[in-house]
Parts: C-alpha cells; structure tokens; sequence
C-alpha cells in the first residue's frame, strides 16, 4: 500500500525557539524532540517504517504567526520557506512542502505563496488558525485566496491555540489538563474557522478554490446535519447558493492526521466520501506506524483505500508531487 502524508511537521530555529510543545518534548521525550528537528536519516527511517513513500513538511505550529513584529515574521516565513525547500531538493521524491506564510500581512502572505509555489515548487500552504484574533474570513485576505485559487494549490488549515477571548470565556480554569489543546480546543477552533470561511461566502467567490483540514475535519463531518438544518436561523437568514455541508464536500479535503479512530471515520467517510479524506499521520507528536496500521486495518475496499492512502493526494496536487506507484 503506498502513503502519502501530508501534516507532518518539523521545527526551525530561530522560529521555534522556546515553542512550548517543543519545550515539552525536550524535557519529557527527548526522541521526540529529536524527530521534529530532523529532516534527514531519522524521519526517513520512521516513514520507512510505516511504509510511508512521501511527506508534505510543515513548520511547527505556531509558526511565525505569533510574531508581533510584522517585518520580522515576513523575513522569517521567506527563511523558512528556503531552509525547508533545501530539503526537498535533497530528497525530492521523499519530501515537498507547505510554505509558511505572514499572515500578520496579508498582501505579503500572497506575494510569498506565489514565490513559493512557483519558483520552490510547493504544494500549497499551511496557516495555523487565526493570526492574533484575526480569521482569514476578513476581506483583507482576498488576495491570498486569489492567488491560491489562480495557482491551483491548496490551504491547509491548522488548528492553533483559540482566540484569546475564548481562552478566557472557556478555558482558563482547565489549562493545566489542556482542555484548550488537541483534546477540543483545537478541533473547535479550527471547525469554526472553516465554518467562518464558509458562511462568509468565499467558496462563493472562489468556487475552486480548495482547502483541507486534519483530524478528520475537526468534527464538522459529524455536526454536518444540524450545520446545514439550522443555516440561517438567526434573523436575516442566508444567503450562500449551497447548504454548508455541501462547501465541505466540493472545496475541503480532510485528513486522518492524529483521528486513528474507526468511529470517527466511518463518519467521516459516509458524510463526504472516500474522495474527498486523505492519509495523514500528525508526525512527530503521533506515531507514523500506529497511522499506517489504521488505514491497513479500516474495513473498507481496496480501490478506496488506495484513494485515501495516496490517490487522493495526487489528484488534488498534481505533479506537484510524485507518484509512489511508479
């Protein structure tokens, strides 16, 4: 079975420097730490491992999202972006990439996807949520998703810690039990951005535009129903030419990162199709075997699986990525 896998992320000094989850595994996983740094002889053999031919590298979250300095985070996304192209150069046929964009700027996020795809050959990019309470629903962003949608690449959009005041309305008792992390704060944050996305009608606008998520949509395949039963009740009612669902299933592809769950994914499956999931892993903080044994062990046919473990990928990217099968 051939994989293809496409949230996997690695760290860069001096963007993540002091990152807290990498802080962490220093301390408590030193393997770990190890496998987020490297992108040489280490990861190669955990993929190889899994059976795993070919990963989609992102940096870690947050990114340069978190910078206050704008000039600053503009300079690091571009460093970031040519560091990790010098991986893929390396490995060609095992690594590609995700450019990390300033979102704090919007005019230079596009400007720089456009380098990235173009002159390093990118896959597309990934945005870790909200930028400082600002969702990508603000029309400031319209230039990026022209250029992604002109480009034909997709938006990956990562889960990143909630908005502030949500952490304070929600969260703040439960912290320390990470509430506000990949146990639910992520999946809501991000479900919510993508439904922000949605409701504001750029899917409308930008009709080809396509965009993927993790974890199995970040719950969205299970709320489908009543997210489309209830759009519009509110007052002014709306006015988006498709049902809710309907965007998910036309410009979203998810991913298994992280969601070995079978429950979870037969959802997943029956609400938008094999077509539309792809195999992920969420290396280094979850493990590339346990991934891989997932999708081997999921009671489904084999045409599917093959959609989910690879096919998929290279129909949404192209020849931006090579294909394990030749």
């Amino acid at each position: 079975m051939h994989l293809i896998a496409l949230e996997e992320h690695f760290a860069w000094d001096p963007v993540s420097d002091g990152n807290e989850v990498a802080g962490w595994l220093r301390t408590h996983n030193q393997l770990g730490y190890d496998r987020l740094y490297d992108r040489g002889p280490l990861r190669l053999e955990q993929m190889d491992a899994a059976g795993i031919d070919f990963q989609i590298l992102s940096l870690f979250d947050p990114g340069v999202q978190e910078y206050t300095d704008t000039a600053l985070a503009v300079d690091y996304a571009r460093r970031a972006n040519d560091n990790v192209a010098e991986t893929v150069r390396q490995y060609p046929h095992r690594f590609g990439a995700f450019a990390t964009l300033a979102t704090q700027n919007p005019d230079a996020a596009a400007v720089e996807l456009r380098r990235a795809v173009t002159d390093l050959g990118f896959a597309g990019a990934l945005i870790n949520g909200h930028t400082h309470g600002r969702y990508l629903d603000d029309p400031a962003y319209e230039p990026l998703f022209d250029a992604a949608e002109s480009l034909g690449v997709p938006i990956y959009l990562h889960p990143t810690t909630p908005h502030p005041a949500v952490m304070a309305a929600w969260f703040a008792p439960y912290t320390d039990q990470g509430l506000h992390l990949a146990s639910w704060g992520f999946a809501v944050e991000a479900g919510t951005h993508a439904l922000r996305l949605i409701y504001s009608g750029l899917f409308d606008r930008h009709p080809k535009l396509q965009m993927i998520l993790g974890h199995l949509g970040e719950m969205l395949p299970f709320t489908a129903f009543r997210t489309d039963r209830y759009y519009g009740l509110g007052g002014s009612g709306g006015d988006l030419a498709k049902l809710p669902s309907q965007y998910l299933r036309d410009n979203f592809y998810v991913t298994t990162s992280g969601n070995f769950s079978p429950p979870a994914m037969a959802c997943t499956l029956s609400v938008l199709g094999a077509d539309r999931v792809m195999f992920s892993v969420d290396y280094p903080m979850d493990d590339n075997v346990a991934g891989a044994e997932f999708l081997a062990s999921y009671p489904m046919s084999e045409a599917d699986r093959r959609k989910v473990g690879y096919q998929n990928a290279l129909r949404l990217f192209g020849d931006r990525i090579p294909d394990p099968s030749r």
